[in-house]
Parts: structure tokens; C-alpha cells; sequence
């Protein structure tokens, strides 16, 4: 599997790109930066995106995504997460004030977007991978979700703070290969870390402890102005993580 680093920022400000992460090339998750960052030959291979949550930083770009391959698919993009997140876009995005309801464009039977909810805790195929959405702790309802495939076990999570289901699930889990987790302030703004739902390195270092997590640790969703300082305090408390990387592109390939 190939997960392609489009944007993986926590705010945007020049050379910083909001989440948006590419499986494969068809299979996106969350959409800060889509649209700023392929080219629209890349976005017209996109089949399918997941969305941890409904804040405009990792949803943004599927406005313009859906603006952009208007008239040039003969079949939806389909858009996955649980019931709540996908209301939550309808009510709020694409309401036909903020954006158009591309849910309901050129017409309901054959829209450019076709919403499709999951369930919590439970798989759900979606090309040849297998998605589970579990319930984080945010400001709003955000999700993170273990994907299976060939290559063994990626848990990607959303926005969080301190939260306690992922943890017990992933425990002790066979061919669990990587962890991406957002890290969003450092140590000293921890107060506005626990007010606005995120980590920081050190609470990041105690969420590692409760899943026992072995695996490859990636972090991401470093807030622009403390990127440097976050990094170091990561060094000092958690020097076995990585920092993912815009524009890279990881490689996750089939257990033998």
C-alpha cells in the first residue's frame, strides 16, 4: 500500500498543507488539501474518501474536489464516515449557503458525491482494503480508522485528545504497522491542548503507553508556529516517533 502525504499540517500558512492523505491513488483520507496539491488528472482517480471528522481543516478541499471533476466521471466519489460527520457536512457545507450540495448535483440518482455511512466498530470493505471507524475524543465527533489489507494493519486517527477505545482495540494486535497521530502543541500550551481536544508530545507519550503500541509511530497535525518546538520536545520524549512529511509518500508492502 501507498499512503501519499498530500498535506499533513495543522494550520495553513505558506509551504503548510491541511490533512489530506492518498491511498494508493483512489482512496483518500480527509481533504484539507486535495485540491491544492494534485493536479486534476490525480483527483479524477480518486474513487473513494474517508473523513474523521467535519472541521474545515480536513474537509475543505472536497468542495473544490467535487468542483473540480464536475461533468468528467460517470460515477459518484464516494464520500464515507459514520452518520454524525456526514450530517454534520450536509447541515453546515454543503447546505447551498457555504458550497452547493454536491450530494444533490446534477441529481440525487447520479450525484458527484454519494455520502455513505458506516458503523463504529465495525469493517467495512472499500476496495481492497478493509476500514474500521472508532470513535476518538474531540470537540466534535471525530473517528479514527484502522485499515486492513495485504500489508498488515495502518491505524490513521483523526483529531484527539486523551481517549481510551482505539487504545484497548489496537492492544496486542498482530501485524499492526503504523500509527499516524496528530501532535498539535507543545507541552507548555497543554491547557489549550485539553481545551481544543489535541495532543501534545507528552500526552502523546501517554497515549502511546496505554495501547503498549510497537509499531511505527508517524506524527502529524503540528500547528505552524510551534513546529520547531514540538519536534524537539518529541526528540526528547517520544525519539522513536517520525514526523510524517508533505509530499512524501510512504510504502506499507504485503506481508509475506
Amino acid at each position: 500500500m501507498r499512503y501519499r502525504v498530500l498535506g499533513c499540517s495543522g494550520g495553513e500558512a505558506p509551504g503548510y498543507h491541511l490533512s489530506s492523505f492518498l491511498l494508493d491513488d483512489t482512496v483518500l483520507i480527509d481533504a484539507g488539501s486535495v485540491s491544492a496539491v494534485l493536479e486534476i488528472p490525480a483527483q479524477l482517480k480518486i474513487e473513494s474518501v474517508l473523513l474523521t471528522h467535519s472541521h474545515l481543516d480536513h474537509v475543505r478541499g472536497l468542495c473544490h474536489l467535487a468542483d473540480n471533476v464536475f461533468g468528467r466521471r460517470d460515477r459518484p466519489i464516494s464520500v464515507y464516515s459514520i452518520e454524525p460527520v456526514l450530517e454534520a457536512l450536509k447541515t453546515s457545507l454543503l447546505n447551498n449557503v457555504l458550497w452547493p450540495d454536491f450530494t444533490e448535483i446534477p441529481n440525487s440518482h447520479m450525484p458527484i458525491l454519494d455520502f455513505r455511512a458506516i458503523s463504529e466498530g465495525t469493517a467495512t470493505p472499500l476496495g481492497h482494503f478493509r476500514v474500521t471507524p472508532i470513535r476518538l475524543s474531540h470537540t466534535v465527533v471525530s473517528l479514527g480508522y484502522l485499515l486492513e489489507g495485504d500489508f498488515g494493519t495502518l491505524l490513521h486517527l483523526g483529531d484527539t485528545g486523551p481517549t481510551e477505545a482505539v487504545w484497548h482495540m489496537v492492544k496486542g494486535m498482530p501485524n499492526l504497522r503504523a500509527v499516524m497521530i496528530g501532535t498539535s502543541f507543545p507541552n507548555r500550551l497543554q491547557h489549550l491542548a485539553d481545551l481544543s481536544g489535541h495532543l501534545t508530545p507528552q500526552g502523546l507519550k501517554g497515549e502511546l503507553a496505554k495501547g503498549d503500541v510497537k509499531a511505527n509511530v508517524y506524527v502529524y497535525h503540528m500547528k505552524p508556529p510551534y513546529v520547531s518546538e514540538i519536534a524537539e520536545e518529541l526528540k526528547q520524549l517520544v525519539p522513536e516517533c517520525h514526523i510524517l512529511e508533505e509530499g512524501k509518500e510512504y510504502s506499507f508492502p504485503p506481508i509475506p
